[in-house]
């Protein structure tokens, strides 16, 4: 693939927002649910969502109120009965709140920057949730230290129970709007790849440089967080997140590859390609073509109504065919496929596209449906070629799957 110079222009700004109806029948369904698991009112905590990648937390509140505070903690307090609130920690997160899902109840500001227990302890008193009732909690596993302390003093008199699992199912199932800002995170993540490799064609360019360029057209075009892995050699080992990490200058003999992380109001995308100066070689030709059919056979596997886990599988099977190491022994592999949206990896997908998955389980798996994007970024060691890699976002229809990442796949030259 030629590389071509072009003006990168500013993405349109998407105006919508996740309609109100939608967000009040995502709570009736989560109503609906807690009433059938005899549970009185749902406690999600959300870490920031400048957290990116690193968090899947934030995606609960956000799913459900349609926002999450980027700086600060948030949490979504709802009751079975029909109590509702959104607990902020200062003026700023309430302000952007109260104007983006004002609708769902109280906006409450706490000032309290550990995950607000003690705030929604006091709601749900308030709302008339006593000792003894049966409080569901989500996301406990990203709390402080200090914020466990505080939640196991604070609901000590309720009976509580994990209810990650009760919000996993029910945000696989997409609204139009949040189609739309998946593919614009994909246009977004395009628009990086594109900038990265014109940087590296640039008389003086650093492995800093490139990444710095990255990141910036990222939140140029809007991205909430825009951040890469990118490594840069004759036969890239690993992947790097770091200035420190990449070279001082990128030489004529040098391969450039990188992965993409956007999040564009809350839904996250990716793109991974390779670019070589000139003409890329007999070997790496052949393995950028082996990537390709192997994203290919994962995307022709994504069909309306067939279990999710079928799309590893096939990954996996490609693998053993095309693969010089197995996946204990390969010297750098990572995970080949994951769900994109709220979070970097949709929770409620994680099992089912895992390879190593308890497979006993698969019969009460996740069906493929409409809306869900899986990220395809097969990827292993080749010896004397270094890791090789490609990744694009798959976007499941009534008939099957489209790439909704339209930089131009296979290798570049630079």
């Amino acid at each position: 693939m030629s590389m071509q110079s072009e003006t990168i222009a500013p993405l349109e700004r998407f105006a919508g927002r996740i309609p109100v109806p939608v967000l009040q029948e995502r709570v009736a369904g989560v109503r609906a649910t807690l009433a059938e698991q005899g549970i009185d009112a749902v406690v999600a905590f959300g870490a920031p969502r400048m957290l990116g990648s690193r968090t899947k937390t934030s995606g609960y509140v956000q799913y459900l109120a349609g926002f999450a505070a980027k700086p600060t903690p948030s949490t979504v307090v709802l009751t079975a009965a029909g109590d509702a609130a959104v607990l902020t920690f200062g003026p700023h997160e309430t302000r952007e709140c109260t104007e983006r899902s004002g609708w769902l109840g109280d906006v409450i500001q706490t000032g309290e920057q550990r995950l607000h227990p003690a705030a929604a302890a006091r709601f749900l008193s308030d709302a008339g949730i006593h000792a003894g009732s049966r409080i569901g909690l989500i996301g406990v596993e990203e709390l402080s230290h200090a914020a466990h302390l505080a939640l196991e003093q604070e609901f000590s008199a309720y009976e509580t129970v994990a209810a990650d699992s009760v919000l996993d199912r029910l945000r696989l199932t997409r609204a139009p709007e949040e189609v739309e800002m998946i593919r614009i995170s994909a246009r977004i993540s395009d628009a990086m790849v594109a900038a990265a490799f014109a940087e590296s064609t640039r008389p003086g360019a650093s492995g800093p440089s490139v990444m710095a360029e990255i990141e910036h057209t990222g939140r140029l075009l809007g991205a909430d967080s825009a951040t890469c892995w990118l490594s840069i050699g004759e036969a890239p080992p690993t992947t790097y997140f770091e200035f420190m990490e990449l070279p001082a200058q990128v030489t004529d003999r040098d391969r450039v590859q990188l992965g993409t992380t956007t999040a564009y109001e809350g839904y996250f995308g990716q793109c991974l390609r390779m670019g070589v100066r000139g003409t890329p070689g007999a070997e790496l030709a052949t393995y950028g073509e082996i990537l390709m059919e192997i994203q290919d056979a994962a995307l022709a596997a994504m069909r309306p109504g067939e279990p999710l886990h079928r799309v590893i599988d096939v990954i996996e099977d490609q693998y053993a065919k095309h693969a010089p190491f197995t996946r204990e022994t390969d010297p750098f592999r990572f995970q080949s496929c994951h769900g994109l949206g709220l979070s970097y990896v949709e929770p409620g997908m994680a099992r089912d596209l895992n390879p190593l998955r308890d497979k006993s389980l698969d019969p009460s798996g996740v069906l493929i449906e409409p809306g869900m994007v899986i990220e395809v970024h097969p990827n292993f060691t080749v010896p004397g070629l270094g890791c090789v890699v490609a990744g694009d976002m798959a976007l499941v229809d009534d008939d099957g799957a489209e790439w909704i990442t339209e930089s131009p796949r296979g290798i570049w030259e630079l």
